[in-house]
């Protein structure tokens, strides 16, 4: 597969073709993601983007339909479409969601949708208890069937750590501490920040990262057990709004 040397130049050539596309209808095109910043694997990463434009209606949407599939093949992933009444009622409803592209995003067209957006933390907070306990729930009943099954063990916790890279910056953001881009240093800073013993989820992602089967089966328990001391933690978390 081609390698990507600079997402955001695609990113901007994409917009050119929306322009094109919606003329005064477009309000704004945002790359964000891994593809605004170092993590963005040349060889593997696809480019996120997010399209505002005047109305959401599948028309609209509709009508770029070629483009979509033309940017697509250039491993851009399918882009989100939004109107600004949408973001605006949302945000309740999304906060980690749009916490998330908030973090890490580029306009390449238009106007900054994102640079006044307000995400109330008792949001964050709500929405994060329950993606981590829901998630959690996922890896006690996904255990009895991959504890013996090296591959699916290891696809079980990739996925777990994506999913829970997303929710750790939330966690780290609600205790007003620095987040981290890497994701090593990110569950490293979870351990220390949460007071984790033995450091469960930077070791978990160790035994991954180095494809070591017998080491992430015997920090699965500690992996799990540490999850559900976040579920505790984050319920008695004291909530300070962003001023």
């Amino acid at each position: 597969m081609k390698s990507i040397v600079n997402p955001i130049d695609l990113g901007r050539l994409a917009a050119d073709d929306l322009k094109k596309c919606y003329a005064a209808d477009l309000i704004s095109v945002i790359v964000h993601g891994s593809a605004t910043g170092k993590e963005f694997d040349p060889k593997r990463s696809d480019i996120n983007m997010l399209i505002v434009l005047n109305s959401m209606t599948l028309p609209m949407i509709e009508k770029s339909r070629q483009l979509q599939e033309k940017w697509m093949a250039k491993r851009f992933a399918r882009p989100l479409f939004m109107d600004k009444e949408y973001i605006t009622h949302s945000l309740d409803s999304f906060p980690i969601e749009f916490f998330t592209m908030r973090e890490r995003y580029i306009v390449v067209y238009g106007e900054d949708v994102f640079k006044d957006l307000r995400i109330e933390n008792r949001h964050l907070r709500l929405q994060a208890e329950r993606e981590l306990k829901g998630k959690w729930l996922h890896l006690l009943q996904e255990w009895p069937a991959v504890q013996k099954r090296p591959r699916l063990l290891s696809r079980l916790i990739q996925v777990s750590m994506s999913d829970f890279s997303v929710i750790f910056r939330v966690l780290l953001h609600l205790k007003l501490l620095p987040i981290p881009r890497d994701r090593r240093e990110l569950f490293a800073a979870t351990d220390a920040a949460f007071e984790l013993d033995g450091k469960p989820l930077e070791r978990t992602f160790e035994a991954f990262r180095g494809g070591d089967h017998r080491a992430m089966y015997n920090a699965f328990p500690d992996y799990s057990r540490a999850i559900r001391m976040l579920t505790k933690s984050i319920d008695q978390l004291t909530i300070k709004e962003e001023v």
